[in-house]
């Protein structure tokens, strides 16, 4: 029974998480602060892309002058599960957003509410949804897949992530920091996340922290797994030529090795680079090691499914093991969202 830490998230974790919107792939406290505004303007550039939705409005102040706001929404994949497409906006819309105002004054609000205007009369001609509706599959149409394969493996093979209406699937305790980890994350500004400045994520962010899908191939020799999520992508041989030899770089996304036992895949993980694991911080050195283990699972009213279990270990910032899980449906026939990351907006 792999080790579930006991360790409490404290109070000041438990705030920045209240406030963070689903599928957001860094902190919104990085770039906005609690000032709530409102900003009427017309659509120049519309993003519909991960890691956020954008949007670049023209904003004209009482004297007549233009300003360029970039609006900055959840992610692409979040946001088409409520129904928006590349098609939701067009440049020329004249839309009234609701948000947060930018840190230092930045022409920036986040997209907590977004209404398209008539650019004449003001009146609100639709008010675009920012969160899913429930799931409209009958239990009859609940997809059904092999649990093996028929060399008798595991059955990985697909796209896993999180269905309309489905919940989260996360069980992500929050690290046992021994003291230096725990002064480290005491010291953390979300502003400083390396995803801000749009750098690729560490391994534990991209494969263990991501709530978007992620895609399984399983060959012969070895299996590769892609993710929506920062767009990156993973091969490792099963004859361990990917394995970090002792004066080998670190990575971002380490370097692994692949096993099959049983009815599960497992993958170790070595030479990762020192970084965040995810929006609150919680950063790790770069003695970090890893284990995933991804086995298949039914739910008679969910369908097929992949579970993964990460057991994280850091001499350096953890007194103990920490343990990752998520559980992702089977996403018959999805097609991932390209990336498309923008830094804050300067003006």
């Amino acid at each position: 029974m792999p080790y579930r830490s006991l360790v409490l998230v404290s109070a000041a974790l438990c705030a920045v998480a209240a406030v963070l919107p689903v599928n957001a792939h860094h902190s919104f406290a990085a770039s906005f602060t609690d000032e709530r505004i409102m900003r009427e303007g017309v659509v120049e550039r519309y993003v519909f892309r991960n890691p956020h939705v954008l949007l670049y409005i023209a904003v004209t102040d009482d004297d007549g002058a233009s300003e360029t706001w970039m609006v900055e929404g959840s992610s692409a994949t979040g946001l088409r599960s409520a129904g928006w497409s590349a098609d939701t906006l067009s440049s020329g819309d004249h839309v009234r957003i609701n948000g947060r105002a930018g840190r230092n004054n930045r022409p920036m609000i986040s997209m907590e509410s977004v209404a398209v205007l008539d650019p004449e009369s003001k009146i609100v001609l639709r008010d675009l949804p920012l969160e899913n509706f429930a799931d409209s599959r009958e239990p009859a149409e609940i997809l059904s897949l092999s649990l093996t394969r028929a060399d008798g493996l595991p059955n990985l093979t697909g796209t896993w992530g999180r269905g309309r209406g489905r919940p989260a699937f996360f069980d992500h305790r929050a690290p046992p920091f021994n003291e230096a980890g725990a002064a480290m994350q005491a010291e953390w500004d979300p502003a400083n996340d390396p995803q801000v400045a749009c750098e690729d994520p560490t391994l534990i962010r991209q494969a263990g922290f991501t709530p978007h899908p992620v895609r399984i191939e399983q060959f012969d020799d070895r299996v590769v797994l892609s993710y929506e999520e920062y767009g990156g992508v993973r091969t490792i041989h099963f004859d361990g030529r990917d394995a970090g030899q002792p004066d080998d770089d670190h990575l971002k996304l380490g370097r692994s090795t692949a096993r099959y036992e049983g009815d599960r895949l497992i993958i170790e993980s070595t030479h990762i680079t020192a970084g965040p694991t995810g929006t609150p911080g919680h950063r790790l050195t770069d003695r970090v090691t890893t284990v995933e283990t991804y086995r298949r699972l039914d739910d008679p009213t969910q369908g097929p499914m992949v579970e993964m279990e990460m057991i994280i270990d850091d001499p350096g910032h953890l007194y103990e093991p920490w343990e990752m899980v998520w559980k992702k449906l089977y996403q018959e026939n999805y097609e991932f969202i390209e990336v498309e990351c923008h830094t804050p907006y300067l003006g």
